[in-house]
């Protein structure tokens, strides 16, 4: 039934590993991805149904927490649903399980845009009302990242067509990558990647130059940093990263 919690399973292959062997943080938001097209599909209102109507989906936050590494041969399950709507924001959770153990959780937030104003619109006036799940992986907010303004290292990206997506702007995955190779590999070699927390602030398009921004700090937590991707031609701020990286077990 559309009301329940959707599952789907990824057994892990071969290029979706890291340098490391295990598998790679941006085949983890594939997976992510892939499993809340299908389920908004299978509920009514995924992109491709909303597409024809001026309609589209765009990812606002991001929050992802993983606890565990992952490896060839392991089985990735991921558990979605929509959770609940705030304003205009209609928010979807994850449950991540490795091998039936459960490893992680994501939260994210997301804007109902209509395509000739390209602003966003409440999706209860739109798609109307929606089966939702009252219950969400944390207890914090989503909230504004408040992030350094001074930064160590600076990387410049120009938009491929092969970044873009659906909706023909950059995927939200590609933001986690630049973001994360703008990154010292010195800082992070012993490291491995535990909660990433994005805000999504403006589109990128193709055949633009981008600049990813990062600093780090040490806390008590690991190795905290801050990045952001910006657009040098008119200074637009595209989104905001907090990454948390601690050693590996």
């Amino acid at each position: 039934m559309p009301d329940e919690i959707f599952e789907k399973i990824y057994p892990i292959r071969y290029f979706e590993l890291d340098q490391n062997g295990l598998l790679g943080f941006g085949s983890l938001l594939d997976f992510l991805q892939d499993s809340a097209g299908e389920d908004a599909v299978r509920r009514g209102f995924g992109v491709e149904q909303l597409l024809p109507r001026g309609l589209t989906w765009m990812l606002s936050r991001y929050r992802i927490r993983l606890d565990a590494d992952a490896a060839i041969g392991d089985n990735i399950s991921v558990r979605t649903w929509p959770s609940v709507h705030k304003g205009l924001s209609a928010c979807r959770e994850f449950e991540i399980f490795c091998n039936e153990t459960l490893i992680g959780s994501a939260s994210t937030a997301w804007m109902l845009i209509d395509l000739e104003s390209r602003r966003p619109v409440r999706p209860s006036e739109r798609i109307g009302e929606t089966a939702l799940i009252d219950r969400q992986v944390f207890s914090e907010p989503l909230s504004s990242l408040k992030i350094s303004t001074e930064f160590d290292s600076t990387l410049s990206f120009r938009v491929r067509r092969a970044d873009l997506d659906l909706n023909r702007h950059v995927n939200n995955r590609v933001f986690f990558d630049w973001a994360s190779e703008a990154l010292e590999v010195s800082l992070i070699e012993n490291l491995r990647l535990q909660q990433v927390d994005i805000n999504y602030l403006a589109e990128a398009l193709a055949g633009e130059q981008v600049l990813s921004r990062c600093s780090s700090q040490t806390s008590a937590a690991g190795l905290l940093c801050s990045h952001l991707i910006s657009r040098p031609a008119d200074h637009k701020d595209l989104a905001k990263l907090q990454t948390l990286w601690v050693p590996r077990r």
